[in-house]
């Protein structure tokens, strides 16, 4: 498990080191955070960030050469949970993955794709919002997944998308969800 987590973190490393010289495009978004323990409650969830926008701020950026593509999301001020769901403390989350965008219908105006990839959630909390001791930091390795569409104009586009990094529980399994859905500008280079 370990060396799948340094190849992944190599991977989104390429990723971003490549991308500075070859990225096709580059997406600045923000949205709404949600977490869930399933993916019925990510789709409540999201639906209810997109219609009453109550949700945890959220910002990302997307960086697209080709095929593969670098994913950022950063959540703050959010409550965590750990792995057994019970929260623990308000927080910080953020994510990099390394995903293939997969883009099978060829765009017209608008372009649906899907993203599928590994990276890492980085996650700071304060224990007790009252006291200033008890920190905690957690790494966690994590699958990345999600759906989106774009609409390009020139060099210049919006991009709105559903995506979910997807790490072990405290029953070790895969089912502890933190979801973005996120609209943003997408520059053409």
């Amino acid at each position: 498990m370990q060396q799948l987590r340094q190849i992944a973190a190599a991977a989104a490393a390429l990723v971003v080191a490549g991308s500075v010289a070859h990225a096709q495009s580059i997406s600045a978004m923000v949205g709404g955070y949600v977490p869930g323990n399933s993916v019925s409650q990510v789709t409540s969830g999201a639906q209810n960030v997109a219609e009453s926008r109550q949700g945890t701020l959220s910002l990302g950026a997307d960086i697209d050469f080709g095929l593969l593509r670098g994913s950022f999301a950063y959540a703050s001020g959010t409550t965590i949970q750990n792995a057994n769901r019970q929260n623990i403390g308000k927080g910080n989350l953020f994510g990099a993955a390394a995903d293939l965008d997969i883009r099978p219908i060829p765009r017209l105006l608008v372009q649906p794709y899907l993203l599928a990839g590994a990276g890492e959630k980085f996650i700071k909390y304060d224990q007790n919002a009252s006291l200033i001791n008890g920190t905690g930091v957690a790494r966690q390795f994590a699958l990345h997944g999600g759906v989106g569409a774009d609409v390009m104009l020139g060099p210049i586009g919006v991009a709105a998308e559903l995506t979910d990094f997807v790490s072990r529980d405290a029953a070790n399994k895969w089912n502890q969800h933190d979801a973005f859905l996120m609209v943003g500008l997408k520059l053409g280079m």
